[in-house]
């Protein structure tokens, strides 16, 4: 409303950050309303299947750059092994998967706190792995963190979440 009712009268720093913040904002929305999408083609089994080799490295980029606004104020580091197996997966699936988890992390994270994205692989598996420096998940909410619409409390930096998430990545 402001840039349509100020226009050219807002300074051009002042307009930036006003577009910066709706596009943020939006980018929010749409991965709130991918997850709304999700939970309700995996309830009613409409989400089908469409395996393919991919590079999980590849994924973790991927994920990392859809997060970018939110892991601004973040000090991520990436820890990938050189060559990991390719994996055999919904490529977009297992993205989603990983970027609910690291807007969590985002979200219980102290400012500028570090954040630590990592594969790790043996013969059995690979695993992605996301640490971050917030406060932990209490004992007794850890079997709920995984329900639907259940959000903690607290949070570092910012609102809060609609409790899809991690869900969705269950």
């Amino acid at each position: 409303d402001s840039l349509l009712a100020l226009g050219e009268a807002i300074p051009e720093a002042d307009r930036r950050e006003l577009l910066e913040s709706t596009r943020d904002e939006a980018e929010r929305l749409d991965r709130y309303i991918q997850n709304l999408l999700d939970m309700t083609r995996l309830g009613h089994g409409g989400l089908k299947l469409a395996r393919d080799w991919v590079a999980p490295s590849d994924i973790v980029a991927s994920a990392l750059q859809r997060l970018r606004a939110v892991l601004a104020p973040l000090q991520v580091e990436c820890l990938l092994p050189p060559q990991p197996p390719l994996l055999h997966v919904h490529a977009a699936l297992i993205e989603q998967a990983l970027v609910n988890v690291l807007e969590n992390a985002a979200r219980f994270s102290p400012p500028a706190g570090r954040l630590r994205v990592a594969l790790e692989y043996d013969e059995q598996e690979l695993r992605f792995v996301v640490a971050d420096q917030g406060p932990g998940i209490p004992e007794a909410e850890r079997a709920k963190i995984f329900d639907m619409f259940y959000t903690a409390a607290r949070g570092d930096r910012g609102g809060q979440g609609t409790g899809l998430g991690l869900a969705i990545c269950q």
